[in-house]
Order: C-alpha cells, then structure tokens, then sequence
C-alpha cells in the first residue's frame, strides 16, 4: 500500500472526511506523481478540480498540479447514484 493511500484510509479512519492537498517527496531527478490506484483513491475522498497535489524533491523544487490534472475522466462517487448505472444488456 502507498504512503498516499495510506494517509487517507488513516485520516478517513479517524474522522476526516475533507481535503485539500497532498505533498508526494521524492528524491530523484524528476518529480514522482501518485501511482494510478493511488489517483483514484484520492478521486473518490477529494474534489477533482480544488484538490492539490504538490509533486517536490525538496523545498525549493515542487510542482503543484489539481488532482483533475493527473486523472482526467475519474471514477468518483457521485457516478454511483442510482439512475447513472448502466441498463442490462
């Protein structure tokens, strides 16, 4: 399990149910995005479009990007209200 994954599940254990932001640190030549589930994870707790993922090697090296950026077309809950479920084929 990632680092992302596993503040959320804490923090939505202990109560949090808002978000705003993420910092993802790496220590490499280029800046290290959450990997795909970790994406979708935070698509299904954090608003798309207002949610930040800030990319950093260190203080002085960081990109920030909306969560919408990395994972356009996301899955999130809203997609599951009755009536957006596909018909039997």
């Amino acid at each position: 399990n990632c680092a992302e994954r596993t503040a959320v599940y804490k923090a939505v254990s202990e109560g949090e149910r808002e978000f705003s932001a993420i910092v993802v640190h790496g220590d490499n030549h280029d800046y290290l995005p959450p990997c795909g589930i970790c994406r979708q994870v935070l698509a299904e707790f954090c608003d798309l479009d207002s949610f930040q993922v800030i990319l950093a090697n260190n203080e002085q090296d960081y990109k920030v990007m909306a969560l919408a950026e990395l994972l356009p077309g996301a899955f999130q809950p809203g997609d599951l209200k009755p009536g957006n479920i596909l018909p039997e084929l």
